[in-house]
């Protein structure tokens, strides 16, 4: 059954299919909720069992924490890999176990070239995320590389990125070169090398990794800007549980990819929406997970738009889910 829905969901992203996302949204979650154990439970002990739903909106999503503490299959089969979140010191990661990796590679290549359809060359500076292991972005700019070369990336040594960075630019002047960085790295990276190329292209994700407060987004993209004057500035939006990703460009509004739906659901009561045009507990389907699960409460905050895109906002944490809209300034 998994590999019949897979297969809708590439004709769905290469244009090939009849069906809309919510058609193959619903197919996912009855197969889902019949397979996955643990959805299953939840939806039982959530009172959502024997369910029908029409409208994406109302599937129920489970709490992206459940990755930390349980296997999430839907349907029994052995693992190709497990991605592992970054975390810090002594914190629980989150593991995705990983049917197949060809299907993440095909999804994130797919969804990749949706958004940056030219040929480019790729760097980047990911230490949090080598230095931890078994990263999916890791392995995602790997597989978007071409190659495993592993002088693409880089940790600490901001001089050698430098130069390499200015040795592609006038190696592959046909091309574009894409610098992959952690926000708190790029932030290092540019206290001592600006660089002033418009094919060069920026991609931040992450945060600060617990060095003080993060910076917002406003923050992170003005001082890139001012770095590299000419170049694009991408942020990318994607996570340890998701196979999908999404994308911001020169501003702070996310595109998702075509296999994800963004939702933004109450704060006090997550089972119902957020009011329109009012901030939220950011839901997520992602038709990529397939083979796990689709229909996932993350702990971000966010506004979704009425054009399908969405800003992020902050964090929430479980002891913050009564009244967090409160901690938040400048939310709407």
């Amino acid at each position: 059954m998994s590999e019949e829905l897979k297969n809708k969901i590439a004709d769905y992203i290469d244009g090939k299919s009849n069906m809309t996302f919510a058609d193959i949204a619903l197919s996912v979650y009855n197969f889902q909720s019949q397979n996955n154990p643990v959805y299953a439970r939840y939806l039982s002990l959530m009172g959502y069992t024997d369910r029908k739903y029409h409208y994406t909106d109302d599937i129920p999503l489970m709490p992206i924490s459940f990755f930390k503490h349980y296997d999430i299959k839907s349907g029994a089969w052995d693992s190709d890999m497990i991605f592992l979140s970054s975390g810090t010191s002594g914190m629980q990661r989150s593991r995705h176990l990983v049917k197949d990796a060809n299907w993440y590679n095909q999804i994130s290549f797919k969804i990749f070239r949706s958004f940056f359809s030219r040929d480019y060359e790729t760097l980047a500076l990911l230490p949090s995320y080598m230095e931890n292991g078994n990263s999916s972005l890791v392995h995602m700019v790997t597989h978007l590389s071409g190659d495993a070369d592993p002088h693409r990336f880089h940790l600490y040594d901001h001089h050698t990125l430098n130069d390499q960075i200015i040795n592609k630019l006038n190696r592959y002047p046909e091309k574009d070169t894409i610098l992959w960085g952690v926000t708190f790295a790029l932030m290092d990276f540019i206290e001592e090398y600006s660089i002033d190329n418009k094919r060069l292209k920026i991609i931040f994700t992450g945060g600060m990794k617990s060095r003080g407060e993060e910076l917002a987004f406003d923050t992170v993209f003005a001082k890139l800007s001012s770095a590299f004057p000419s170049s694009l500035i991408a942020s990318e939006y994607g996570m340890t549980e998701l196979f999908s990703q999404a994308y911001a460009f020169n501003n702070k509004y996310f595109i998702p990819s075509a296999t994800m739906q963004v939702l933004t659901k109450d704060f006090n009561d997550l089972t119902c929406p957020a009011a329109t045009g009012k901030t939220g507990q950011i839901g997520i389907i992602d038709l990529a997970n397939v083979d796990t699960l689709s229909f996932i409460q993350t702990d971000d905050i966010g506004l979704c738009h009425d054009d399908n895109r969405f800003e992020l906002m902050g964090r929430v944490t479980n002891s913050d889910l009564r009244g967090c809209n409160m901690l938040y300034d400048g939310i709407k």
